[in-house]
């Protein structure tokens, strides 16, 4: 009933929607259309550029690189994020306030000031580094800088409150009554926690794993900036080809790709994960 409306709504009104569509049409159809048509091009029309990646085995190790990164963030994301958001429903809204701004302090600086601020931390003379030489615990500076789990530690700080406010906006409406009545049946906390709570907060769930996993692989300046070599993933090669080997066309084809690759996933959770059921059971 609701998608019925919606949509009547929609073709009675369609001007409430023509600013919008205009503005995506020109600053992001527009260059996608260009940048599209421009993987093809490489003295003439070809294809030379994705058989270029294709046939390359280190493009394809890159890219799984990506989506490894992308999957073990959203993880631990998801698992230091979940605790969070649930503690904060517990509380009273006075103190979610204060604590929320706390979550979203990272939105107010620089993505390269928060990620230059990682490099003092963990550099060989980082605040680490020299608390555990002072504690006695190591000799000589650790090289945390330049390994994956700098990388993920940098994409964690960036990525955690898109997670918790996801799982916080659907944990906020879930009735805890819910909860009363599988105690009062005989379930323990942790059981009904687990049968009760936790399948009501999917879709929380669902859409800041997605959200977070997109925006992890497209990163680029954490990988830069923490990473080394080792940690190159698509995005920093799509810059190099760019910016060094000026070759837009190979760097064209890799951008289509990683959105294609994205879209196929968008598909598949569209198709695979029944969000209406979900949402109608988190009411």
């Amino acid at each position: 009933m609701d998608r019925h409306r919606s949509a009547s709504t929609w073709l009675r009104y369609p001007w409430l929607v023509t600013p919008a569509a205009l503005f995506y049409l020109i600053f992001f159809g527009v260059p996608l259309a260009q940048m599209v048509l421009q993987s093809f091009q490489s003295d003439g029309w070809t294809l030379e550029s994705y058989i270029t990646f294709f046939s390359e085995p280190a493009y394809w190790r890159m890219l799984g690189y990506t989506f490894f990164l992308g999957a073990v963030s959203m993880l631990i994301v998801l698992l230091v994020a979940y605790p969070v958001a649930w503690w904060l429903t517990t509380l009273s809204q006075r103190y979610v306030v204060g604590l929320m701004a706390l979550v979203l302090i990272p939105f107010w600086s620089s993505g390269l000031v928060r990620t230059y601020a990682w490099i003092v931390i963990l550099g060989r003379e980082g605040i680490v580094n020299k608390m555990l030489m002072g504690w006695g615990w190591i000799d000589h500076p650790l090289p945390f800088l330049g390994t994956t789990w700098a990388v993920v530690i940098g994409l964690l700080y960036y990525l955690l409150p898109y997670m918790i406010l996801s799982l916080y906006s659907v944990m906020n409406h879930i009735d805890r009554n819910l909860l009363l009545a599988a105690r009062n049946l005989g379930a323990s906390p942790a059981s009904a926690f687990w049968h009760v709570f936790v399948p009501l907060t999917k879709p929380g769930i669902f859409s800041g794993c997605f959200l977070v996993f997109m925006l992890a692989i497209g990163m680029y300046i954490t990988p830069a900036l923490l990473g080394g070599p080792q940690q190159s993933t698509l995005p920093l090669m799509i810059a190099l080809q760019i910016n060094e080997a000026l070759d837009w066309s190979l760097a064209a084809s890799m951008s289509v790709i990683l959105l294609l690759l994205v879209l196929v996933m968008q598909m598949l959770a569209g198709r695979y994960v029944n969000l209406d059921s979900m949402w109608g059971g988190s009411r």
